[in-house]
């Protein structure tokens, strides 16, 4: 430390270098050699199913290929919807029809339809609700479960109704009329796709129909006071060529032809553009009627004459 201060400037910056150089490996070094947490005893591996979930699940399971295989009877699942608005819990009590012979297959009864030709059978989901009342009203096939069921977990835990905070209404429905509740549902939001299909199309026709508008009202309106005149070139012979070099009085060149149309004119030296009744314009670009100038009269050009003003032809 002491001989730092005999150190020239140059020969700091160099030791600081190297100090900088040798911490940044020793920190590297310090967080490679950090242990990686371990897992918390007592986590279970993903996907893996609790040892007080694993019976119960194996009765759905058990529920569900005996009611494909030997048929179920009626029973009553129990569906939650929650009002956005209100925020009140409705619990729909749905009674599902028992099954017929159909074909081989055990289905529901009344579930053949024109949609489902084959009928329906009952699913995963319908099987948990199907499994819990069979369990609480000791169903035969409960006693055989339990008996074939091998598990080294004691389970201990017995299914309980959990009660919550949240009101609750219970509504008893059929299948049949669940059916019907999901058919309207289904025709409604196609109904209701169809009318913002049908909006969409209005207002935009709508739209363009208020442009198509617009543009013919200013066609209306528009009104152009320079109109467009065909300009016809003359054919400049020899005695014409003299008469523009040499015109008598220096009044004017070429004499007009009266076609209803103007032609090239000089005037003093100065080129115009001029009809057979005198009225005058300037030469414009690439030869077209330029500004008005006047009304050539008594062998001058009036500038006090009006302009002309055209309105547009059809």
């Amino acid at each position: 430390m002491s001989s730092i201060k005999t150190f020239e400037t140059v020969d700091l910056f160099k030791l600081l270098k190297a100090i900088m150089t040798e911490a940044e490996k020793k920190s590297k070094q310090a967080n490679t050699m950090r242990k990686t947490p371990t897992k918390k005893s007592g986590s279970m591996p993903k996907g893996a199913v609790p040892p007080q979930l694993k019976k119960p699940r194996a009765w759905v399971e058990y529920t569900l290929k005996n009611a494909l295989e030997n048929g179920w009877e009626s029973f009553t699942i129990l569906q939650k919807k929650k009002d956005k608005e209100t925020n009140i819990t409705t619990q729909e009590q749905i009674e599902m029809p028992g099954s017929i012979l159909h074909n081989g297959s055990h289905i529901y009864e009344n579930s053949i339809t024109d949609k489902f030709p084959a009928g329906k059978w009952v699913i995963h989901k319908e099987a948990m609700s199907l499994s819990k009342q069979r369990k609480e009203s000791s169903h035969i096939t409960y006693s055989e479960f339990d008996a074939l069921y091998i598990d080294n977990t004691n389970d201990d835990n017995k299914s309980a109704i959990s009660s919550t905070s949240s009101k609750k209404i219970i509504m008893k429905k059929t299948y049949a009329e669940k059916e019907a509740e999901d058919e309207a549902k289904k025709l409604a939001k196609e109904i209701e796709k169809e009318t913002t299909k049908a909006e969409k199309q209005l207002k935009k026709a709508s739209v363009a129909a208020a442009k198509e508008s617009k543009t013919t009202d200013k066609n209306e309106k528009s009104v152009t006071k320079k109109p467009v005149i065909k300009i016809s070139e003359p054919e400049v012979t020899v005695k014409e060529v003299v008469k523009t070099v040499a015109p008598k009085k220096n009044i004017g060149s070429n004499k007009i032809p009266d076609d209803g149309m103007v032609h090239p004119w000089t005037y003093k030296t100065k080129k115009y553009l001029r009809n057979a009744d005198g009225e005058t314009w300037t030469v414009g670009v690439d030869g077209a009627v330029g500004t008005w100038v006047g009304l050539f009269k008594d062998d001058k050009i009036d500038t006090s004459a009006p302009e002309l003003v055209f309105d547009d032809e059809d």
